[in-house]
């Protein structure tokens, strides 16, 4: 088993412990992140041309196709639902707005004419099953490449009418195994189903992940989120995010955590980011669905990915405070932090996160005063 050595004074990690809950954490005070995405999309159209649409095999173009503008290479998902994903109904840039809409239109009963991808099979009755549910058209955009690890992050808004269910999430199925995790999900669904303060639903939100072997999984770290009466509703653009590392998952809403999980459920396999405008049953009254507010749009400003920077096989010593304010932020194999009889102190109203994969060691001659914070974490390489 792997070591993970710490001499501190236990009134240190009462005192961090404590600091901790109080203040907010955000990914730009863990500078292992890599402060640069590796993956970004603010919408704006491209010039020249003056033009972003979806080629014929669905993808983003003329961009560097990041987005493929199906689920998962279906139009359909969950029997609940009662849309049908197409292209048309994921629109860039319009009216130079520099965002793409996920736009649901009531259309009437749908049969199975609606547009495939290419070479995508109908899956028989997968789809054919559900043709007396499907009576709008709206829009997904799921990233055509599957990403393992990185901080998530989206500015949005949405309708917070009955039946409306979008979504900021990350799913995988391979191997045997079945994993999502969701950034945020909304529906009034989760308030009926969870007690979620029903009268307030355009104020709270649902997150958490699901992990196990096919067909069987598990949720966990499932919780509902109340918008403080101070702050504007989920009709309004709000910023989503998530940290998924190993071992460890942080939600955050407009730069605020609201919640945390560690343990060995969190998913370590690679997955796909999806942003979905889905309708769900409370869509239907009386078995009849609503044709109004449609046309409603889902509308999403940036998306962006950040990445753990990562030394994994390195080794290093801490020896003095100069080292201290000048270390290099990533994931490596070992620290070690020893004065040599010279205390050293972690900067006045700061933060010091130390990732490694192996082992840390600090010594008595380590001190976090207060109004400072020391985080210490050990997980695999995310690479």
């Amino acid at each position: 088993m792997k070591k993970f050595i710490i001499y501190l004074l236990l009134t240190i990690f009462a005192l961090t412990a404590l600091i901790k809950n109080m203040q907010a954490q955000l990914i730009t005070n863990d500078k292992n992140w890599n402060t640069t995405p590796n993956f970004i999309d603010d919408f704006n159209t491209p010039t020249p041309p003056n033009v972003r649409v979806w080629d014929n095999n669905w993808n983003d173009w003329p961009l560097d196709y990041k987005w493929m503008a199906d689920y998962l290479w279906i139009v359909t998902h969950g029997a609940g639902e009662h849309q049908v994903f197409q292209r048309e109904n994921a629109i860039f840039n319009e009216d130079d707005s520099s965002t793409i809409k996920l736009r649901a239109t009531y259309e009437g009963w749908l049969d199975s004419t609606y547009t495939l991808p290419p070479f995508q099979p109908h899956y028989g009755g997968f789809d054919a099953g559900w043709h007396d549910k499907l009576y709008y058209y709206s829009g997904s955009v799921t990233s055509l490449e599957p990403i393992l690890y990185g901080y998530f992050e989206a500015r949005c808004k949405f309708p917070v009418s009955r039946g409306s269910f979008p979504a900021f999430w990350l799913y995988g199925n391979s191997e045997g195994n079945n994993r999502e995790i969701d950034i945020f999900e909304y529906s009034w669904l989760f308030n009926d189903n969870y007690g979620w303060n029903v009268n307030d639903s355009a104020r709270q939100f649902n997150g958490g992940f699901f992990y196990g072997t096919n067909p069987n999984r598990t949720r966990y770290g499932d919780h509902g989120y109340v918008i403080p009466p101070s702050d504007p509703d989920l009709f309004n653009f709000h910023t989503y995010g998530l940290e998924w590392s190993p071992n460890h998952i942080v939600w955050y809403f407009d730069n605020k955590v609201i919640g945390e999980y560690y343990g060995d459920s969190v998913p370590s396999k690679s997955m796909y980011l999806l942003l979905n405008y889905s309708l769900d049953d409370k869509i239907m009254l009386g078995g009849i669905p609503i044709q109004w507010p449609f046309p409603n749009n889902m509308t999403i400003d940036y998306v962006r990915i950040n990445k753990l920077k990562c030394g994994c096989d390195t080794n290093t010593v801490i020896n003095n405070l100069a080292q201290l304010n000048g270390y290099y932020y990533s994931v490596k194999k070992t620290v070690t932090v020893d004065g040599n009889g010279t205390i050293i102190t972690v900067p006045s109203n700061s933060k010091v996160v130390f990732r490694v994969t192996d082992a840390i060691t600090i010594t008595k001659d380590f001190e976090v005063p207060l109004g400072s914070e020391l985080d210490l974490i050990t997980h695999p390489c995310p690479q």
